[in-house]
């Protein structure tokens, strides 16, 4: 994320050119969004976060509704996680529609509004040197030689809307001789509809509370 933030940042200065970053969320992209862009301190960049009420958990929206920034605004909303997601593809593509064509999100006055959730592609982009690097440093532990196609290492990993997942398989489409992957998830029946030659367990699970990152 914070990479992502850091570019985005940088080209708003380069181009002189105000950007406002739409996201919604469910704990983890929101605290992880807004402090990187706290941090990147750029009055040509700021944020709108979105999460559904009473459904994340208290410690994630303290991350979100106690650091005092100009450069964020955040506001719930009632409804499921996901709901928030079409009300902002809408806002984007209405926004590039009434005010021409933006590179990476949409235009509106001078403005460009970008959406910052998975479907962003330098997410899982800078995601997936992420992966390429656990591979090599588990290449190492275990004793294995890198790229060796006969020594596979399989991979778990937590995941949200797919982003996370999506960066892993890139990495192993790519030629990283990653073996299987393994993903956690919350109850969703949307993850049960993109399933493709995929195992989901179902059972009692120790719960781990985690910092975004």
């Amino acid at each position: 994320m914070r990479p992502v933030i850091n570019l985005l940042s940088y080209f708003a200065q380069l181009r002189n050119r105000p950007i406002t970053l739409l996201v919604s969320t469910t704990g983890d992209t929101g605290p992880a969004a807004v402090h990187a862009v706290n941090d990147a301190s750029n009055p040509l960049l700021t944020i709108l976060v979105h999460y559904p009420h009473g459904q994340i958990s208290d410690f994630q929206r303290k991350q979100l509704t106690t650091l005092q920034s100009k450069y964020v605004k955040v506001a719930s909303f009632e409804g499921g996680g996901d709901d928030m997601d079409w009300p902002i593809k809408e806002t984007l593509l209405s926004s590039k529609k009434n005010g021409g064509k933006g590179s990476g999100g949409s235009v509106e006055g001078g403005r460009l509004f970008c959406g910052i959730n998975s479907y962003n592609i330098g997410r899982p982009l800078f995601q997936m040197t992420l992966f390429i690097w656990i591979y090599l440093r588990m290449a190492e532990k275990l004793g294995v030689s890198p790229g060796d196609e006969n020594s596979l290492i399989d991979m778990v990993l937590p995941t949200g809307a797919m982003g996370n997942l999506t960066g892993a398989y890139m990495a192993k489409q790519m030629g990283v001789p990653i073996g299987k992957l393994y993903c956690g998830v919350n109850i969703n029946g949307e993850k049960n509809e993109k399933k493709s030659q995929t195992v989901f367990v179902s059972g009692s699970l120790p719960l781990f509370y985690t910092y975004s990152i």
